[in-house]
């Protein structure tokens, strides 16, 4: 379920523990795993970009009220549409 010794897999579809919805793991900037939902909306509020130079793939957090100068997919973090999202928090 997206586990590869041991580890998560960033980009590798899965299913959220507590509400089921279908999923894929992105990492952040600060190379962090999110979830994202699996699919597309028009008011999301990440943005996957690719490095030109390593193919990286990068979610990067956008702020949906902005407009989509580029036409790029935006999807939300799963922590927006779960209603269970309070019980996968880290606390800080």
């Amino acid at each position: 379920m997206g586990r590869l010794s041991g580890a998560w897999v960033a980009g590798v579809m899965a299913t959220c523990r507590t509400c089921k919805a279908e999923i894929f793991w992105a990492l952040t900037t600060k190379d962090k795993l999110i979830p994202i939902d699996h699919e597309p909306c028009a008011d999301g509020n990440v943005e996957i970009e690719t490095n030109e130079l390593d193919g990286k793939n990068t979610a990067v957090i956008v702020d949906p009220k902005q407009p989509n100068l580029f036409g790029k997919p935006r999807y939300n973090s799963h922590f927006v549409t779960c209603p269970d999202a309070n019980k996968h928090r880290k606390k800080r």
